[in-house]
């Protein structure tokens, strides 16, 4: 490499370190900034759980200061970072010994520094992932020219002291300034690593370190030595638990527990199969069966914590709202080989590395591709169940069962990695391909989709079911425009859909007539081929086709019967008004709707694959709804690659994997295996979308079953 080449390298670098820095702090000004109701809300909620009356009276004050003040805090904000980017004095000229210099620090300061140490530490815990790999990125820069030794830039330590600086600007009282810096670090601690992601993946996408996988162990990471800290935290935990039973209990022969836990083990074998069998219910709670039986009255003082823990356990999983029915499903067969790993070493509970442990922590991970809608058929899944089924019916007491089986996943796993990142690519590079087409014909398609609202506006009328009127508006709308974009609004196609949409209208319609419910038997077959044809032409995937479906059915029924109450849900305060009692022959003229624009959604094929290519239309009348805000345009800013948004349409939502961005940003497609169609989206389409709540960021969260754990843990020291 010549010397001018290596010049030229460096530049480029600086250039790139200068992009990540302007982002970083850019990203964190508009943050903070919007933190004021947030702060103002937290400092409330202290008032009323805070017992010193000093603290209280600090967050009282602490409301009116931030109502009043906080608007200085991003520019204070921002003035600091800037001040830092300044160089450093160079040897021998700081004059930091001088006795001039040197100041008495008070308690408040002290106390001040105190709280602040407390921040960092938490903000550092929180960031420790990403940060780690951006501290081997920063030297990797120093090394090569693009930064200076000593640039703090991307430190947290750093960040954190401007935000302190900052903070001083809006409060000057001590205790009001503590409660404000620990309210800070709580939103740092969430917010931090998300910065400091987006960074990691600008340099990585510029080739500056590789990066380990974003796999589909979905669940957030910990560090080694919070996980280390947690597992004498359990253990004492559990030791305290044993021990206040122990007492309680009274003196017991050890012997005979022990026979009794033996005996009480051997019958665990044929325990699920016949309790699930008994009460035909896949989520019965077969440990707590097991626990309230005559054989565990006469256990070990171990065994019986043991036996409480894992029946309060699968309590927690069953009723947790926030866990896919499919999951509990497949989780629900794991209640005695659980139970019985749990019975057979003490350490169990506190030991994260143990292989029943790692399986369990598997299933959070992957489940994170599906949501609250499991895909039995998708791969991942029949996968699983394959290696439960197995796991149910030969575990005896031998985690070699559980070892075999978290290879044979991670196996899995790395394959269908491997398969996917080809699908994504070769699907990426179509949607590249297409891009500058894309573009030209949004303009084309925000017509067809203006025309086909106008077409169906005189279908949506107050008396119509929500669910018929929201599939209207969403999926028939997307159909309507495809077909008017392809051939025009005059031409059969579209006539087609229409009459497909008022024929829809009226099997929901209340049939008083015996004629009127022979002819809906008759044109149901028809009605519902188009309404697939339509479906299939979108992408809609299998999940959301069941689930209209299913509605659609009740609400034919409901007509049958001339159920006014099902059959018509959504109505207005002037009462109802009834659609037609029959497939209209003429559709009446097309009125022009008024309001702003909507997002735009068109449809095309991509690699053999169904693409739904979403944007924002331009144009001053978008109007609050159509408009994205700073906050959401930042977190589809923070995006990276692996990263899940959930996208609902009518009601029915649909997770998708971010795989590609275009190098200008302006670009994201997201797909899913489990899905027939992908989704290319702008990043202004996303923030409305995040912002109207039709789309919502997919946040890691701890494993399903370390959740239950600490709540099954808690519930028995409340009880103890």
């Amino acid at each position: 490499m010549t010397e001018k080449t290596a010049e030229k390298t460096a530049e480029t670098l600086r250039t790139l370190v200068d992009r990540c820095r302007d982002q970083l702090e850019g990203d964190l000004c508009e943050l903070v900034a919007e933190l004021g109701p947030a702060l103002i809300e937290g400092a409330r909620v202290l008032v009323a759980s805070s017992r010193d009356d000093a603290r209280r009276h600090a967050c009282i004050n602490l409301q009116f200061e931030l109502r009043n003040h906080w608007a200085k805090a991003a520019p204070a904000l921002k003035e600091a970072l800037a001040r830092r980017r300044k160089p450093a004095p160079k040897a021998g000229q700081n004059n930091y010994g001088d006795a001039a210099n040197l100041q008495i620090v008070t308690d408040d300061e002290t106390s001040i520094q105190l709280a602040m140490r407390g921040v960092v530490d938490r903000v550092n815990t929180a960031c420790s992932e990403e940060s780690g790999a951006l501290e081997r990125r920063v030297s990797y820069l120093v090394l090569r020219g693009a930064m200076a030794q000593g640039d703090v830039s991307f430190r947290v330590s750093s960040l954190c002291d401007c935000l302190q600086s900052a903070c001083a600007e809006v409060v000057a009282d001590a205790g009001q300034r503590i409660v404000l810096l620990q309210l800070m670090g709580e939103h740092m601690a969430s917010e931090l690593p998300q910065l400091f992601r987006a960074t990691n993946e600008i340099l990585y996408e510029a080739d500056i370190l590789p990066r380990l996988k974003r796999s589909y162990q979905g669940t957030t990471p910990v560090d080694p030595n919070t996980i280390a800290a947690e597992s004498t935290k359990m253990a004492g935990k559990l030791e305290m638990l044993v021990k206040a039973r122990t007492q309680a209990r009274g003196a017991t022969k050890a012997s005979d527990g022990a026979a009794a836990s033996q005996a009480f083990f051997l019958s665990l074998k044929s325990l699920q199969k016949d309790a699930v069998k008994a009460s035909n219910n896949a989520l019965t709670n077969v440990v707590k069966i097991a626990r309230d039986s005559e054989g565990a009255r006469h256990v070990g003082v171990q065994e019986s914590v043991t036996l409480d823990i894992v029946a309060e356990l699968f309590d927690l999983i069953f009723g947790d709202k926030s866990v896919a029915e499919g999951i509990k499903v497949l989780v629900a067969r794991l209640q005695t080989p659980v139970l019985k790993v749990a019975m057979l070493n003490q350490r169990f509970f506190a030991d994260r590395s143990h292989p029943a442990r790692l399986f369990l922590d598997s299933i959070s991970g992957i489940a994170i591709r599906w949501g609250k809608v499991v895909n039995a058929n998708d791969p991942f899944y029949r996968k699983l169940s394959e290696l439960v089924d197995r796991i149910q019916h030969t575990y005896d007491g031998d985690v070699a069962v559980f070892e075999a089986a978290n290879t044979e996943l991670a196996e899995f796993l790395v394959e269908r990695e491997e398969i996917e990142a080809e699908e994504n690519r070769i699907l990426a590079e179509a949607v590249r391909a297409r891009e500058a087409e894309m573009h030209q014909q949004r303009a084309a398609q925000l017509r067809a989709q203006r025309t086909a609202d106008q077409l169906l506006a005189p279908l949506i009328t107050h008396g119509i079911p929500t669910e018929i009127g929201h599939f209207l508006l969403t999926y028939w709308r997307d159909v309507l425009q495809g077909r008017v974009y392809a051939s025009g609004a005059e031409s059969p196609d579209v006539s087609s859909t229409l009459q497909a949409a008022a024929d829809l209208l009226w099997t929901v319609t209340p049939k008083h007539k015996p004629e009127d419910r022979q002819r809906q038997a008759a044109a149901l077959p028809s009605l519902l081929k188009r309404l697939n044809a339509g479906f299939e032409e979108i992408g809609t995937s299998a999940n959301e086709r069941s689930a209209f479906m299913d509605s659609l059915v009740e609400l034919q029924l409901a007509a049958l019967r001339a159920d006014m109450k099902v059959a018509s849900k959504a109505g207005s305060k002037d009462g109802a008004k009834d659609v037609a009692k029959e497939p209209p022959k003429e559709l009446p003229k097309p009125p022009v709707i008024s309001g702003g624009p909507t997002l735009q959604v068109s449809h095309s094929t991509a690699s053999g694959v169904r693409v739904q290519d979403i944007s924002l239309p331009g144009g001053d009348n978008a109007g609050e709804d159509g408009t994205p805000d700073s906050a959401n345009l930042r977190r589809v800013r923070q995006l990276v690659r692996g990263d899940w948004v959930d996208f609902t349409t009518a009601g029915q939502s649909r997770r998708e994997r971010l795989t590609w961005i275009n190098p200008s940003r302006t670009l994201l497609l997201f797909s899913n295996s489990a899905s027939a169609c992908a989704i290319s989206i702008t990043p202004e389409a996303l923030a409305v979308r995040l912002k109207n709540q039709t789309a919502s960021l997919v946040k890691a969260d701890s494993p399903i079953f370390e959740r239950a754990l600490h709540g099954a843990v808690q519930s028995l020291e409340n009880l103890a």
